[in-house]
């Protein structure tokens, strides 16, 4: 089945606003929707950063996609052509990852050069200047111009991968892209630009591959199968969208950041300098112990030098969130602040005197709260999942917030008559199947398709540190309604096989 073919939207070229260009790809989408492809191949949370020096071969230490090579004979096993889509459903790109800045004359000409391309025109010079120093600590801002040149640095250092993504869109096959809570920046008309610059480099045929591409926003109806990245119901990564603006309204040049990208950002991006994949850590309690078991003193210097910026996130943050923001950032500092002020008695002759020797008790206290930090932290976690638990009307559904908020989001809508449905999401980076109550009468099903990064969920030690390649495959049985599997790329094999997936802790 061929997929409706369109005109794309030079939103650059025309000078058409971002507002102008969310429409026209709206309509679009909805288009897509409307012929759907005989097939659907769906992946989410990729998270390309910086990748491999294209010099030394060496990943950068921020990096956590390693299955360049994987992924391209994935799509080779799905085999591109007219009537398959393959469906990225949020976090392709991670440009929150991207933390470094251009240092040489040779970077400024090249993004120069980029820009220019893209009918943007900015002087090596004046791409030097406007670079601020908080920039050159912890990456750059959210700026259109900015974001292209982090979706460049992804480009040239997974070039395997867009040279994959060349080849299906080269091959017939659709490309469908989703926005997740780390490639906010698809937003801006100029990455969009950018990426279809950045896949013809590699490959893809340039009167062709700007029909083949489409983008999702929020959510997507396809038939029977309602898709949505799903960070909208995470209180740590959800968007203020009290204004319906994805942008700041003092800085229309600045996107919106939820807490949990301003923690990446500011904290988990240095932190992974010293050790990687850090932030693949379950619980996250656990990041800061075992960075001082390793290097304490440089984990603690970027501790203190990245909370002031975190402080952002408060004040662009709803009040519903800051309980959850407190909880995520304590679970990281509770334990080192504990270290510090056992290690403050010793060194301070006055906190000596108050704690050994007028109050010895309280010194005991103290030792037994430093023996125990981890613990009560694990221990409150805990609680606060079963007081949500213990709130929890029967009658509601699901097994998690995942589940009962994209249930929520389906009852609102309409649907023609189906004997099944499906809800499919990422984001958690939990491989994850669900029977929901049935809706207007369908099967409900709710799946989540996990993650091609390292992982180590904390109920399964079996997996720590293993890299899945899960998807899920939708095919029309009927003219009008799918069916799907769910399925792990065995790259070993050639083939994919049986994705086992655990049910949830008792309790």
């Amino acid at each position: 089945m061929t997929m409706p073919s369109s005109t794309h939207i030079h939103t650059v070229a025309s000078g058409a606003g971002p507002e102008d260009a969310l429409k026209l790809e709206q309509e679009r989408l909805q288009r897509l929707s409307e012929n759907p492809p005989q097939e659907i191949f769906v992946v989410s949370d990729l998270h390309l950063g910086r990748g491999r020096n294209p010099e030394t071969g060496r990943f950068s230490r921020t990096e956590n996609f390693l299955a360049d090579q994987s992924f391209s004979r994935f799509l080779d096993y799905a085999s591109p052509g007219p009537g398959k889509l393959l469906f990225i459903n949020g976090d392709a790109f991670d440009f929150v990852r991207i933390c470094h800045y251009p240092r040489s004359d040779q970077e400024f000409e090249e993004w120069s050069e980029f820009l220019e391309r893209l009918a943007v025109v900015k002087e090596p010079e004046q791409l030097r200047r406007a670079i601020s120093k908080v920039e050159r600590r912890f990456g750059l801002e959210t700026d259109d111009y900015k974001s292209a040149w982090k979706l460049l640095q992804i480009a040239n250092g997974h070039r395997e991968f867009f040279q994959a993504l060349a080849k299906w869109t080269n091959g017939g096959g659709t490309l469908l892209l989703s926005k997740g809570n780390h490639d906010l920046e698809l937003y801006w008309p100029l990455v969009r630009k950018a990426l279809e610059e950045l896949l013809i480099r590699a490959g893809a045929d340039r009167n062709t591959v700007s029909s083949r591409m489409f983008y999702c926003d929020d959510w997507v109806r396809i038939a029977n199968v309602y898709f949505e990245h799903g960070h909208k119901y995470d209180p740590e990564q959800r968007v203020d969208d009290s204004d319906k603006s994805p942008v700041l309204r003092d800085q229309p040049s600045q996107l919106k950041l939820p807490l949990g990208i301003f923690v990446n950002r500011y904290l988990i991006n240095q932190l992974e300098k010293l050790e990687p994949f850090l932030g693949s850590v379950r619980p996250t309690e656990k990041i800061l112990w075992m960075l001082l078991r390793t290097h304490p003193l440089s984990a603690m210097a970027m501790l203190f030098r990245s909370l002031r910026f975190i402080r952002r996130a408060f004040q662009t943050s709803h009040v519903r969130d800051f309980f959850w923001y407190a909880v995520y950032i304590g679970s990281l500092t509770v334990p080192l602040l504990t270290v510090l002020a056992i290690a403050g008695v010793f060194a301070i002759a006055r906190l000596r005197d108050f704690f050994i020797t007028r109050h010895p008790m309280s010194a005991m206290a103290l030792g037994a709260l430093g023996i125990l930090a981890p613990y009560l932290a694990a221990a409150f976690r805990e609680f606060v999942r079963w007081l949500g638990r213990k709130k929890r009307r029967p009658a509601e559904v699901g097994e998690d917030e995942m589940s009962r908020g994209v249930y929520a989001s389906m009852e609102k809508l309409k649907f023609p008559a189906f004997s099944r449905m499906y809800a499919v999401m990422g984001h958690t980076h939990d491989q994850d199947v669900q029977r929901l109550p049935d809706l207007d009468g369908a099967t409900t099903l709710y799946l989540n398709t996990g993650t091609w990064i390292p992982i180590w969920p904390d109920d399964r030690p079996d997996l720590a540190g293993q890299v899945l390649f899960p998807f899920v495959h939708f095919w029309l049985e009927t003219s009008r309604e799918y069916h799907h599997e769910y399925e792990e790329w065995r790259d070993d094999r050639g083939k994919p096989a049986e994705s086992y997936i655990l049910e949830p802790p008792a309790g």
